[in-house]
């Protein structure tokens, strides 16, 4: 069997061993087309008898080299690679060529694959880079909102030893009141208008005790909703913390992903 036999004998095999949908063509040394294997997803018009089409076997017979060239998608419906290589005898007598038209579908499908995967990273890692910033001011301006909340406190506190004290003064007013309005009693008709007095300390006495238990209870009140206040802060704080952490490993699994479409786009490129 000489070898342009064999290639016409093996072209079926030479097809479906191939990871990619190819056709095989071979010709005589002429370049008529004495054998064709179709490929499964793309039709060449082509027919048995007639010379080979395109530039690639005039090429390849008038050079006696191994000729590759890319066919536009527009000539097949899809992208190919051809390879055309010249057939010799054990003799050294050319006898014709052996031609391989290889899809590159798969080609272009990880090409736009990577450039997809590429353009989405870029937005997305943009995206998480102002996310992880926003994330890290707010971590920071509720840090400086938890450190005022907790002096206001402070200073709430504070106020108990005023409160203290304007109640002690209340009481020894009444006190005061209590025992004028005993001397003005013994004083009798002289000490009628320093009675009016010691009753009117009394009562102012009396009133401010009460305004300082009214003081001391909102006081309080705003105590407890500033505690209140310092614990959701504190918490937010965690949160918005935790959340630019898990902002900077979405950044990171964004650039391993461009990694990989680089990859992708590499193997596109090897294919």
């Amino acid at each position: 069997m000489t070898k342009l036999e064999a290639a016409i004998a093996a072209a079926e095999l030479y097809r479906d061993l191939n990871a990619f949908d190819c056709s095989v063509l071979v010709t005589n040394a002429e370049g008529v087309i004495i054998h064709y294997t179709e490929a499964k997803t793309f039709q060449a018009k082509v027919k048995i008898g007639e010379p080979a089409p395109g530039a690639s076997v005039k090429e390849c017979i008038a050079t006696k080299q191994i000729v590759k060239t890319i066919i536009p998608e527009h000539i097949y419906g899809v992208k190919l690679r051809s390879i055309v290589r010249p057939i010799f005898e054990k003799d050294g007598t050319f006898s014709g060529v052996v031609g391989m038209a290889i899809s590159l579908l798969t080609e272009q499908v990880l090409h736009n694959a990577a450039h997809t995967i590429a353009s989405m990273t870029e937005e997305i890692t943009a995206t998480t880079e102002e996310l992880a910033a926003s994330a890290s001011r707010l971590s920071h301006d509720l840090a400086k909102v938890k450190s005022g909340s907790e002096r206001v406190i402070t200073e709430i506190n504070k106020t108990d030893e005023i409160l203290r004290f304007v109640s002690d003064v209340a009481a020894n007013s009444n006190l005061l009141g209590l025992n004028a309005a005993i001397e003005a009693a013994r004083a009798g008709e002289q000490g009628r208008g320093f009675a009016v007095v010691a009753d009117e300390i009394r009562k102012m006495a009396i009133n401010s005790s009460q305004s300082v238990n009214d003081i001391k209870k909102i006081l309080q009140n705003i105590e407890r909703e500033a505690v209140s206040v310092v614990e959701v802060i504190g918490s937010t704080a965690q949160l918005s913390e935790h959340q630019a952490i898990a902002t900077e490993q979405i950044g990171k699994t964004m650039q391993e992903l461009t990694a990989t479409a680089n990859e992708v786009e590499n193997i596109a490129n090897m294919v």
